[in-house]
C-alpha cells in the first residue's frame, strides 16, 4: 500500500495513510514535494499529524482530528489508493490515483446517518515543501524548497509551487470539482537570533487547505473581509448526503505553463492590471475554455466608507475577432479602492480578480512625509533618545524613514521642516546612537555582544542623501561633511580588517541595501575631488567583487542572518550585475523570479517572505528592495519576465502604506503605514494577523520569549519601512517602463497606452515620472529640469514629450 507508481510520479504514504512522499520521476533533484516526517525529526519538530492528507472538521460542534482516528487504508490498484475515516456518521474518504501524466486526488464526506450534520469546518493539511532547512546548504534550500502562491476565491482554486531555484519542473495544482474556502498556513520554526550564529532563524509552513470554513478559525478578518466573507459558511449534510472535492496535480515548466495547464484544467485564464493609480486604465484579457461562456461580469468596489458598490461591467468584455472564447476590457477609473471582479458563467461557477486602485503615488508619499514629521519625530527624547524617528530600534532597517524623507524632498519641491528634522536625526540621533562618541570606526554594540554590519549600509545611505541636498536646506554640516561621512561609512562596512569579531568580519562580505547608492557615491567623490575616499572605496569595492567571483560555495550571497533570505539574493544579483558579473547575477536573478508571487490577488503577487508574520506575507522592507532587485535584472539582462514581476511586488508593498484599503482589520488614516500584511487566513499561529496589517509591536506579548524580549518595549506599526519607497522612487517612481510582449505588442508597466490616431499616449503612473525607457529598442525620453512628464507620445518608434508640469504640481 505504501508506494503508488505512475510513469510520471511516486506516491508514497506513512502507515496512517497520510502522504510523506510525492516525487516526480523526471525530476534532476528528486525533490519531495510534501513536508517529510523524517525531516520533522531530524529538525525536532513533533508535527505527523501535520502531514499532507491529516485532516480536522468541526461537525455538531465537536472538533475531529484524524490523527486520533484508525483509517481503514486499501490499495485499489497500482495507481490508486483510498485512505478513509469513520467517526459518527461522518466518512472521510481520501483518494490519490495516478494517470499517465497528473496525479487525481479526490475528497469525499459523506453522512451514514438519518440525520443532518452542520459542518462548521473541514480542513485538510496541505502541507507541501514549504522548507526552510536547517542548514547553510543554500543548494538544498532552493531545490528541495518550494514557495507556494494561491489562487483562491470561487470555483478555481490553484496552487503555483515553484521550487526555489526556479528549475523546472514546478507543481501546479487546480481545483476540478468543490470550492476551496481558504488556504492557511501554520509555522513551526527555531529562533536562534541572539546566539550570534549566520543563519539564526528555520522553519516550515504547514499549509491549511480549508473545503468547509464559517470564519471562527480568523473571526477578526472574517468579519470585515467583503472580498471573501461569502466563502465563509458552515456546509449542512442531509442525511445519505455525498460532498466531493477534487483537485488535479502536474508537473508545470514556468509561470507561463501553469496558466496554460490551468485552461486545460477547464480554469478561465486572465491577463489583467493588479494595481493602477485613480484615473489609470484597469486591462483585462480572458480566455474561456471550450464550451464555457459568459453569463455576468460583476465589478463589487470598496469605499473608503467600506460601502461596497455593485456594477455590472459585462458590456466592456469585447469578444477577439479572431477567436471567439477570448475577450478584452479597459475600465477608467476614479476612485480609490479595492475592486473584486467576478466572472460569471453560464454554468453556474463563478471566477475572481482582486485588483486596487490607489491614490496618485505623489499623494501618499507627500500624505506619508507629513505623518512621520507630525507624529514619529520624537524631538525632547521622550520615549528615549531625542531627535529619533519612532519607533525606536537597533535595527539599521528603520532609518529608511530618514531616507525616504531626503529623498522624496530632493525629487519635488523640498518641505524645509522634512529635511531639517531628518538631518537632525541623524546627527543627534543616528551618529550617536550607533557609534560610540560618534565614531564611525567604533560601532556600538547594540545586540548584546555585537553589532550588524547591514545596519551601515541604512547609515551612510543617510548621509550620502544628505549630501544631495542643497546646502541651503542644511542647517548642521555642509554637503560635503556628508560625503565625507557616507564614504567614512561605507569604507568600515566594506572592510573586514576594520572589524574585531568573526560575526562582523563575515558579513562585511555580504551584499546589503549600499547596493542602491554605492555607484552615485563613487561618481560623486570624483567629481567633488575627494580622490582619497573615491580610491578608498573603490578598492574595497573591488575586492568586494573579486570575493564573491572566487567564492566556492554555490549561492552563498544568498544567506544574511537567515539560512536562505531574499535579503542576500536580491542584493547579490544587484552586486554581480554592478560589478559585470552577468552570468553569476542571472543564477541569482532566477532565485528573485521564484521568490515573487502570481496570483488572481494582488496582495498574494508579494516577494516570499515567512518570519516576521509566521505566515506567507508581504514585508514593507523587503518586498519593496526585492522588487528593486528583480528590475535592476531586467536593466541589465534584458527578459521582461524580471520587469513584470518587479512591478508585482512593488505594487503588492503598497498595501502597507494604502488608507483606502477596507477589507483588512487594521485601518490606517492618510500617511500612516504598518510594515507588514500577512497574506494567508487564517494565520494559524496568530489568527488575529489573518489578512491583515502589524507592526513588530504584535510580538510583545508573544508566546515566543525571545520575540516577546526582542519586542518588549517595540511601539506603532511603522517599523523598518521607508527604504522600499527610495528604491521605489529610484525605478517605478521616476521612470517609466515600456517594452514588446511575446506577441510584439507594446505593453506599459507602471503606467497604460491609449490609441490617437497613427501614435500612442502613454500616461505614467509614476510618483514623479522623469524618463520614459523602451529598453529593446534603445529609446529614452528624459524630462527638462525641474517638471515632470505625466504624458509621452510614442510614434513612428520614436518618444516625444506631451505633457509636462513643474515638480511639486499635479
Amino acid at each position: 500500500m505504501n508506494i503508488l507508481n505512475s510513469p510520471k510520479f511516486e506516491l508514497a504514504f506513512t502507515e496512517r495513510g497520510a502522504v510523506k512522499s510525492l516525487r516526480m520521476k523526471d525530476d534532476p533533484y528528486a525533490m519531495n514535494w510534501v513536508i517529510d516526517p523524517d525531516y520533522l525529526a531530524e529538525a525536532g519538530y513533533d508535527d505527523v499529524d501535520k502531514l499532507f492528507g491529516e485532516w480536522t472538521a468541526v461537525v455538531n460542534g465537536r472538533t475531529i482530528r484524524s490523527f486520533d482516528l484508525i483509517p481503514a487504508i486499501r490499495k485499489v490498484s497500482e495507481r490508486c489508493a483510498e485512505v478513509s475515516f469513520d467517526t459518527g456518521g461522518l466518512t472521510i474518504t481520501l483518494t490519490y490515483r495516478l494517470e499517465e501524466e497528473r496525479m487525481i486526488w479526490q475528497i469525499e464526506s459523506f453522512n451514514s446517518t438519518d440525520k443532518e450534520l452542520r459542518v462548521d469546518g473541514f480542513h485538510l493539511w496541505f502541507s507541501l515543501a514549504y522548507v526552510m532547512f536547517r542548514d547553510d546548504n543554500v543548494v538544498r534550500n532552493i531545490r528541495q524548497s518550494c514557495a507556494v502562491f494561491a489562487h483562491m476565491g470561487g470555483d478555481f482554486s490553484k496552487f503555483a509551487a515553484i521550487r526555489r531555484s526556479n528549475e523546472a519542473p514546478h507543481l501546479g495544482i487546480y481545483g476540478k470539482k468543490g470550492r476551496s474556502a481558504a488556504f492557511g498556513s501554520f509555522c513551526r520554526y527555531e529562533n536562534r537570533f541572539l546566539e550570534q550564529v549566520s543563519p539564526s532563524l528555520d522553519g516550515l509552513l504547514f499549509h491549511r487547505l480549508s473545503l468547509v470554513e464559517n470564519g471562527s478559525s480568523m473571526p477578526e478578518s472574517a468579519a470585515v473581509d467583503w472580498i471573501y466573507g461569502d466563502e465563509y459558511d458552515p456546509l449542512i449534510l442531509d442525511a445519505g448526503q455525498r460532498v466531493l472535492w477534487e483537485y488535479a496535480f502536474a508537473a508545470c515548466e514556468d509561470q507561463e505553463d501553469f496558466y496554460h495547464q490551468a485552461l486545460e484544467h477547464g480554469h478561465p485564464r486572465w491577463t489583467y492590471t493588479p494595481v493602477l493609480t485613480s484615473g489609470g486604465l484597469f486591462q483585462a484579457e480572458l480566455e474561456l475554455p471550450n464550451g464555457q461562456q459568459v453569463r455576468q461580469v460583476r465589478l463589487l468596489t470598496s469605499s473608503s466608507q467600506g460601502m461596497v458598490q455593485e456594477e455590472d461591467i459585462t458590456s466592456f468584455f469585447a469578444a477577439d475577432g479572431q477567436c471567439p472564447q477570448r475577450f478584452q476590457a479597459a475600465l477608467q477609473r476614479t476612485e480609490p479602492g479595492e475592486h473584486k471582479l467576478e466572472l460569471l458563467l453560464e454554468d453556474g461557477r463563478k471566477d475572481i480578480l482582486v485588483w486596487n486602485v490607489l491614490e496618485p503615488i505623489d499623494r501618499i508619499l507627500e500624505k506619508r512625509a507629513e505623518w512621520l514629521c507630525r507624529n514619529n519625530y520624537d524631538a525632547e527624547g521622550t520615549m528615549g533618545r531625542a531627535h529619533a524617528f519612532l519607533p525606536l530600534s537597533n535595527q539599521g532597517e528603520s532609518l529608511g524613514k530618514l531616507t525616504f524623507l531626503l529623498m522624496k524632498n530632493s525629487l519635488t519641491t523640498p518641505v524645509r521642516e522634512q529635511v531639517e528634522k531628518a538631518e537632525a536625526s541623524a546627527v543627534l540621533d543616528m551618529k550617536r546612537h550607533w557609534f560610540e562618541h560618534g565614531n564611525f570606526t567604533k560601532p556600538r554594540a547594540l545586540y548584546g555582544s555585537f553589532y550588524r554590519i547591514f545596519d551601515l549600509d541604512y547609515i551612510a545611505h543617510v548621509f550620502y542623501l544628505l549630501s544631495r541636498m542643497e546646502a541651503s536646506l542644511l542647517k548642521l554640516n555642509t554637503p560635503h561633511t556628508y560625503l565625507e561621512w557616507a564614504a567614512e561609512v561605507l569604507a568600515v562596512r566594506l572592510n573586514p580588517d576594520c572589524h574585531q569579531g568573526q560575526r562582523e568580519k563575515d558579513e562585511t562580505g555580504l551584499s546589503g541595501v549600499f547596493i542602491l547608492y554605492i555607484d552615485d557615491l563613487l561618481k560623486d567623490l570624483s567629481e567633488t575631488g575627494m580622490l582619497v575616499w573615491h580610491q578608498r572605496l573603490t578598492r574595497l569595492w573591488q575586492e568586494f567583487g573579486i570575493r564573491l567571483e572566487r567564492n566556492e560555495e554555490p549561492f552563498a550571497g544568498a544567506i544574511t542572518e537567515h539560512f536562505y533570505d531574499n535579503a542576500g539574493f536580491g542584493p547579490t544579483c544587484e552586486t554581480l550585475l554592478s560589478v559585470g558579473l552577468r552570468d553569476e547575477a542571472e543564477k541569482y536573478g532566477q532565485l528573485i523570479l521564484a521568490n515573487i508571487g502570481f496570483s488572481n490577488d494582488y496582495r498574494a503577487q508579494n516577494p516570499d517572505r515567512w518570519w516576521e508574520a509566521l505566515s506567507y506575507m508581504i514585508h514593507s522592507l523587503w518586498g519593496g528592495l526585492v522588487a528593486a532587485s528583480s528590475r535592476v535584472a531586467y536593466e541589465h539582462l534584458g527578459n521582461p519576465q524580471y520587469l513584470e514581476a518587479a512591478y508585482r511586488a512593488a505594487m503588492a508593498v503598497f498595501n502597507c502604506y494604502d488608507w483606502n484599503v477596507t477589507s483588512t482589520p487594521r485601518r490606517l488614516q492618510p500617511g500612516e503605514a504598518a510594515s507588514t500584511y500577512s497574506v494567508a487566513a487564517p494565520n494559524l499561529n496568530m489568527p488575529s494577523l489573518s489578512r491583515d496589517r502589524f507592526g513588530q509591536s504584535v510580538f510583545r506579548n508573544a508566546s515566543d520569549p525571545l520575540f516577546a524580549s526582542l519586542f518588549a518595549n517595540a511601539t506603532g506599526d511603522d517599523w523598518d519601512m521607508g527604504e522600499e519607497l527610495v528604491a521605489y522612487l529610484l525605478g517605478f517612481g521616476t521612470t517609466t517602463y515600456l517594452y514588446r510582449d511575446a506577441k510584439g505588442q507594446l505593453r506599459c508597466v507602471n503606467g497604460y497606452i491609449t490609441e490617437d490616431g497613427d501614435s500612442w499616449i502613454i500616461t505614467s503612473y509614476a510618483a514623479y515620472p522623469m524618463r520614459y525607457v523602451v529598453q529593446e529598442e534603445g529609446l529614452v525620453l528624459e524630462a527638462s529640469k525641474g517638471e515632470v512628464l505625466r504624458q509621452a507620445r510614442f510614434w513612428e518608434g520614436k518618444l516625444s514629450a506631451l505633457e509636462a508640469v513643474r515638480k511639486g504640481e499635479r
